[in-house]
C-alpha cells in the first residue's frame, strides 16, 4: 500500500454532465459571480466546479485570466449538461462522455501538473469521508477490506439520509468523519492523509451563523 501522494485522479464511473447540471440547477440566480455553494460540501462534484470558489482559486493561486477562463468553461459545460436533462438514448450518453472529456481537456490544458495534483486533493477534501466508499480508486489504494467497506457504507448511508431530510449539523458531520476514520488502520489513515494533502481553507459559513446573521439583519431593520 503506497503512501505517496496521488497524482490528479478525478472521478470515473460518474457522469460529470449530471453533476454539473444538478449542482447548478439547485443554486438559484446563477450568474457571472456564481460559485459552488457551501451547502454542496460533502457531495461529490465535478472538479471544474471547485474552480468557481474563491477559496479554491486562492489555494491553487489562479490568476484572473485563468479564473475567467474557468468560469467560461463552467458556463459552457453546464449549458450543455442542462440541455440533456430528461433525455435518454445513445446520443445523450455520447454527449455526456464528450462533456466529461471536455472538462478533462480544459483542466489538463489550463492547470500545471502541481495544480492538477492539488485540485485532486481538494476534490477529495470537498467530498470528505464518503469518498472512501464512492470512489473505487480510494478503496483500492487503501486496500479496504469487505468488512471495512460494509462498516463505512453503513455510516455514510445514515449520513446521506440526514442530508436528504434537511441536512446535518457541523457537529454531526464531524462525528461522521470521526467514525469513518476510526474504521481505518494506522497505515490506511496515513495513506488517506497523503491522498487529501494539506487542508484547504474552505471559507464555509456554518448554517447557524448564517441564520444568526439573517436574524440580526431582520431585527436591525425594525
Amino acid at each position: 500500500m503506497s503512501h505517496e501522494p496521488q497524482r490528479a485522479r478525478f472521478p470515473r464511473g460518474l457522469s460529470l454532465a449530471v453533476v454539473l447540471s444538478l449542482a447548478v440547477a439547485t443554486t438559484p440566480g446563477r450568474g457571472e459571480d456564481w460559485s459552488l455553494p457551501d451547502a454542496r460540501m460533502g457531495i461529490r462534484t465535478a472538479p471544474i466546479l471547485l474552480l468557481s470558489r474563491p477559496d479554491v482559486q486562492a489555494d491553487l493561486k489562479l490568476d484572473e485570466a485563468k479564473i475567467a477562463s474557468a468560469r467560461k468553461a463552467i458556463d459552457e459545460l453546464t449549458n450543455r449538461a442542462q440541455a440533456l436533462r430528461g433525455k435518454t438514448g445513445a446520443a445523450v450518453i455520447d454527449e455526456r462522455r464528450a462533456i466529461d472529456e471536455a472538462q478533462g481537456a480544459w483542466l489538463r490544458t489550463n492547470l500545471s501538473d502541481d495544480q492538477l495534483t492539488r485540485l485532486s486533493q481538494i476534490d477529495l477534501q470537498w467530498e470528505g469521508p464518503s469518498a472512501l466508499v464512492s470512489r473505487p480508486v480510494v478503496a483500492e489504494t487503501l486496500a479496504l477490506t469487505p468488512t471495512q467497506l460494509r462498516a463505512l457504507t453503513k455510516i455514510i448511508s445514515e449520513r446521506n439520509a440526514k442530508l436528504v431530510n434537511g441536512g446535518a449539523t457541523p457537529a454531526e458531520e464531524s462525528e461522521v468523519r470521526r467514525k469513518t476514520l476510526e474504521v481505518l488502520s494506522n497505515p490506511q489513515l496515513q495513506a488517506w492523509n497523503a491522498m487529501v494533502g494539506e487542508h484547504c481553507r474552505f471559507a464555509i459559513v456554518p448554517p447557524q451563523a448564517d441564520a444568526a446573521v439573517q436574524q440580526a439583519g431582520h431585527e436591525s431593520s425594525r
